[in-house]
Formats: C-alpha cells, sequence, structure tokens
C-alpha cells in the first residue's frame, strides 16, 4: 500500500496547524540529534556498510544479545516484507483492524491468510504456520498480554509468531517480548526507531530473533538498504537518545483526558485505547469530515476506513499538547453546529 496511511501531507496543499494523523513522537528535544548528523554529514559520499553492522552491534548491545540477532532495515514496513518474502506461501493468521502493511506484504508473497477478530489468544486457530500481531495494537491501541503471547508461542511451536513493537513506548502497561527470545526460537520483534525517535523520514528499524530465523529472512534482504545517516542516527539514539523518548505514563494520561472530551461532543465516541493513539467511531462519514477539517482548521485526521474491520466512520488520532488538542476539540464543536 504505497499511498492510504496516516501523514500524507505530501499529497495536501493544504496548511497544517496540527497533524493528528501519525503515530510519531514530536515533542521531544532533536537538537542534539541534528547537531550530531551535522558531523557525520560526510558519510554521505560513500557507500554505507551493506549490512548496517555496526548498528546491528549497537542494537544488539542494547538489548543483550548478539550482532547474529539482529537483523536492521528501511524502517520496519521492510522488515515486513522480507518476513513475508523469507515465509513465502505459507498459511499466515493475522489480526483486524491492524497495519495494512502485514496483509499487503503477505499478499504480495502469495501467503493463505485468514483474518481473526481480536479475541483471547486461546481462540485464535491453530493450524497457520505465521502469526502477526502488534503490540500495542496499530490503529486501536489494543494490549497483547504476557499471557496470550506465550499461550500463541507454545499452542504450536512450529509456528513463527512476529509481534511488531513499533508503538511499546507509548503504551505504559504494555511488555516488550524481548526476553521471551531466550525461551523461543519461533519468536520475531519487530522495532519500528521511526515513531518514539521521530525520524520517519530516516527510515529505521530492526529485527529479534533467532540466529537461525534472522540468517533465513537476512537471505532475502539487499545491501545497503539502510542508509549512512540512518545507521549513524541508530547508534547516536540507542546510545545516547534515552531523553528523546516519550514519559509514557504521562502521555497516556493526557490521552484519556483528551479522550473523555471528545466523549462529550455530540455524534463522536472514542474507543478505549492503552496508547497515546485512538480510534474515534462517529456518525459523520470520515472522509468528508477530513476535508472539512483541513480545509478549514487545518487538522489532519487519519481516516481508518482502510484497515480491514473498520468502515468510512472510523478516525484514528494522536495525542498531541494541550492546545493543539483544543484545536481539533474546537473544529468537532463548530462541525456539529454547522452539520
Amino acid at each position: 500500500m504505497i499511498h492510504g496511511h496516516g501523514d500524507d501531507l505530501y499529497r495536501l496543499n493544504a496548511e497544517v496547524k496540527a497533524n493528528f494523523s501519525t503515530n510519531v513522537w514530536y515533542e521531544a528535544d532533536m537538537k542534539p540529534l541534528c547537531r550530531f548528523l551535522e558531523t557525520r554529514l560526510e558519510s554521505i559520499y560513500h557507500y554505507p556498510e551493506p549490512d548496517a553492522g555496526s548498528f546491528r552491534k549497537v542494537a544488539a548491545e542494547y538489548h543483550g544479545v548478539t550482532p547474529e540477532n539482529v537483523l536492521a532495515g528501511n524502517g520496519a514496513t521492510e522488515l515486513f516484507y522480507l518476513v513475508a518474502h523469507a515465509f513465502a506461501g505459507y498459511d499466515t493468521l493475522l489480526p483486524i483492524p491492524s497495519f495494512k502493511e502485514y496483509e499487503d506484504a503477505c499478499s504480495l508473497y502469495r501467503h493463505h491468510i485468514t483474518f481473526f477478530p481480536h479475541a483471547g489468544a486461546g481462540e485464535l486457530p491453530l493450524d497457520q504456520s505465521l502469526v502477526f500481531i502488534c503490540n500495542p495494537n496499530n490503529p486501536d491501541g489494543r494490549i497483547w498480554s504476557e499471557k496470550e503471547i506465550r499461550a500463541i508461542l507454545a499452542a504450536n511451536p512450529h509456528r513463527v509468531l512476529v509481534i511488531d513493537e513499533s508503538f511499546i513506548w507509548f503504551a505504559p502497561e504494555a511488555a516488550t517480548a524481548i526476553p521471551l527470545l531466550q525461551e523461543y526460537s519461533n519468536l520475531l520483534i519487530v522495532r519500528s526507531m521511526t515513531k518514539c525517535y521521530a525520524i520517519p523520514g530516516l527510515r529505521l528499524g530492526y529485527l529479534l530473533g533467532d540466529e537461525r530465523l534472522i540468517a533465513e529472512i537476512g537471505h532475502f534482504s539487499f545491501p545497503w538498504s539502510v542508509n549512512a545517516l540512518a545507521v549513524e542516527a541508530g547508534k547516536f539514539l540507542l546510545q545516547c537518545g534515552d531523553s528523546i523518548l516519550p514519559d509514557a505514563t504521562c502521555l497516556l494520561e493526557r490521552q484519556r483526558h483528551f479522550s473523555a472530551r471528545i466523549a462529550e461532543l455530540s455524534g463522536f465516541q472514542p474507543l478505549e485505547s492503552h496508547t497515546s493513539f485512538f480510534l474515534v467511531y462517529t456518525d459523520a462519514d470520515v472522509s468528508c469530515l477530513k476535508r472539512w477539517l483541513l480545509q478549514k482548521h487545518g487538522v489532519l485526521i487519519r481516516d481508518a476506513s482502510n484497515f480491514r474491520g473498520l468502515d468510512n466512520h472510523y478516525f484514528r488520532i494522536n495525542t498531541l499538547t494541550d492546545s493543539q488538542n483544543d484545536l481539533l476539540l474546537g473544529a468537532l464543536k463548530t462541525w456539529n453546529s454547522v452539520g
């Protein structure tokens, strides 16, 4: 899916005062990273490491694994496609609603896909060889508990479970599955660096897993997929970037206050979420609402109708600053008054 993601600013001919459509953390002080990258600009004159080896080493040290347990990618999305390629033709289980690229990647490589709603892990079918889940889930902020994850892994030791932890830093109640790598060789974990560190333009992510699985998937990667500046940024952020990461507890408190205020508006029903972003159900046609909000108020929301399992009455928003949140609330009140 080339188009249809949240942050579609590149397609818009309008001033955006508040971008609620993306799940990126934009409140951190990025000046230290920018100053650091200024000292590494000459790296663009040379080819980067073909496998981002120095970044893989730093990521391995950060998580207490070996570089052979790490595969770097041009954002998390490339890694989803590499996994799908490595297991081409598999019987695959996908949750709905969830990130569309899992389905697109698996469809490209002719997987036999079964979709399931977010029920308990004990209700999942058992015969699929590959499962993708997102924890916390995009777009609804649902959390998979360690008990549920263990149940999926233990139910079929020959099944590979891929956990997308791109938003783990936004959910204080979610626990990373990285410690489970020591127990389960059929577990793969995808980490995106673009969301929590606010570098979506650099495209950087990595995959953690059993050395055998990483080598098998890495066979389908291509050289130089991670550019030189992304390699340098990734190393800097893992070694020095803890101050950039969000205070997830405070962010969740702000989200719940924001969500409660939206719930007071007629025709808008926010859904429970354990992250900074959440879905809103509305009586309105979301494509019309999105266009009106952008044109009249400079506010951009995420039309969630292209998430399988949702329709044109759902939109997703991220929690921004109080003043930006007030801007959306005021715009939605105006919509109700003019509609």
